[in-house]
């Protein structure tokens, strides 16, 4: 067969997924090894390659049949013991890998010269077997005499096919055209060996071989392509330190599996709350072979939601003798409230900051606070500072509070417009209009309570207990 059709049928069988373990072409003799080294006596007793000329630096023999259809280099050998080689001759290919094939199949074309009448004998043969792993050879297809026409029915025949390998020519029958012939390699293992076997005696008793190509079903070492959803940045969700997230699983393709197994294998599953920050999700991909690839993609959540923040109302004081009132740090002292969904602790802005000193008047206070994610909120309120009053600014003796000390209920032994109670910070803590007033949830201590009536004002010392 031309050669070109070979590279078709090579190229058919890549094209499923099949790959070469052997493609001899007899163009050299690189790739065997043969029981006798190649020889010509320059006219009809040979034993080489054809058209290269390769006869073991021997005259090219001037008897080579004029076989068709091959192409290229061909083994040919005729009267093989005329210069006296051992017969049978062994041409063999050793040790070809084979691990992890299937569907083993053997290809070949072959030839004999029909000669009127045919010159092969009952003896001669052309066998081919091989053997897995060492564990001896088999049949796999052998050409045996046949058709004989003299000779007592063992002499000038043809080769045919020994389809039932029982020493007896019964299949097609070989010419001077190469034709192919296919046969399956049953079985599997690491290593393969093959062996071509020629026995031919006499003049004009020839072969011709080519294009021999062992093909199967290569192991599948590729892994899956897998595709990974593209990266996911969200806004958290109001209210929490997180986000729910969803997405749509990886995809795979795979040059041997239609449909390779695409699994999550790290990461929170999709429509899960995702936390603040980064979270990496891997999927992976096997297919049918067991080899697999993996890909990663990372959803990032992100704290968008300001603190909430809640001032005081507004603040009324006493100045210091001094008419001058020092801001307390606010949030400090538990006055100002934050709270956010995520950050658990703040950086705060007090604008005047604690410890500023503040005149008689309204002071408008700013707190700012700043969550671990920078996200910022304000509020603001108003210091009312009170000028000084000192316990002798104004002498209303008769006015008296009673209970002094007192646990629970004071009261005052005058009718007032208004009642204030201070702490010794200059802290208002609270006012009323009647003359009694509820100190039970005051803690002990000294505080201050400036009374104002239609005659003035006095500022009064009061102990709680």
């Amino acid at each position: 067969m031309n050669k070109f059709y070979t590279l078709l049928f090579t190229l058919l069988i890549a094209a499923t997924s099949s790959a070469q373990v052997l493609n001899e072409t007899f163009d050299d003799n690189s790739g065997f090894v043969t029981s006798t080294p190649f020889f010509s006596d320059g006219a009809g007793d040979f034993f080489g390659l054809a058209v290269v000329e390769d006869f073991n630096g021997e005259p090219v023999p001037t008897q080579i049949k004029a076989y068709t259809g091959f192409t290229g280099g061909f083994l040919t050998g005729m009267d093989l013991d005329g210069e006296g080689a051992s017969l049978p001759i062994f041409i063999e290919w050793n040790g070809l890998d084979i691990d992890g094939f299937t569907d083993l199949m053997f290809s070949g074309e072959f030839a004999e010269f029909f000669d009127a009448p045919g010159d092969i004998d009952d003896l001669d043969f052309l066998r081919i077997d091989y053997q897995i792993d060492g564990g001896g050879y088999q049949n796999l297809i052998w050409f045996e005499g046949a058709d004989f026409t003299g000779g007592g029915g063992t002499a000038n025949g043809n080769f045919r096919e020994d389809t039932d390998f029982d020493g007896e020519g019964d299949g097609n029958v070989l010419t001077d055209a190469a034709q192919v012939f296919t046969k399956a390699i049953t079985g599997t293992g690491a290593v393969l060996d093959l062996r071509l076997t020629v026995s031919v005696d006499s003049g004009d008793e020839d072969f011709a071989v080519d294009s021999f190509l062992i093909t199967g079903t290569a192991p599948d070492t590729t892994p899956p392509v897998i595709t990974c959803p593209a990266v996911i940045e969200q806004d958290n969700d109001a209210g929490i330190c997180g986000a729910i997230v969803t997405f749509d699983p990886a995809t795979a393709t795979d040059d041997t599996d239609p449909n390779p197994v695409v699994v999550q294998t790290s990461g929170l599953a999709s429509g899960s709350e995702f936390p603040v920050g980064v979270t990496t999700i891997e999927f992976t991909a096997t297919d049918a072979s067991g080899n697999s690839s993996t890909c990663t993609f990372t959803v990032t959540v992100i704290d968008a939601e300001i603190p909430e923040i809640v001032c005081p109302p507004t603040q009324t004081v006493m100045a210091d003798s001094n008419d001058m009132y020092e801001l307390p740090d606010y949030v400090g002292d538990g006055l100002v409230t934050i709270t956010d969904n995520c950050a658990t602790t703040f950086t705060t802005l007090q604008i005047p900051a604690a410890g500023t000193m503040v005149g008689v008047g309204t002071t408008n206070v700013i707190i700012e606070a700043t969550d671990d994610a920078g996200n910022t909120a304000g509020c603001n309120f108003d210091v009312v500072v009170e000028p000084f009053l000192s316990v002798n600014d104004i002498a209303l003796s008769q006015i008296v509070l009673y209970p002094n000390p007192a646990k629970s209920t004071v009261s005052v032994n005058a009718t007032v417009e208004s009642i204030i109670v201070y702490n010794v910070a200059g802290q208002k803590l609270m006012e009323t209009s009647s003359n009694s007033f509820d100190v039970s949830e005051l803690a002990n201590g000294i505080y201050l309570v400036k009374i104002t009536t239609a005659e003035g004002t006095a500022i009064k010392q009061l102990s709680v207990q």
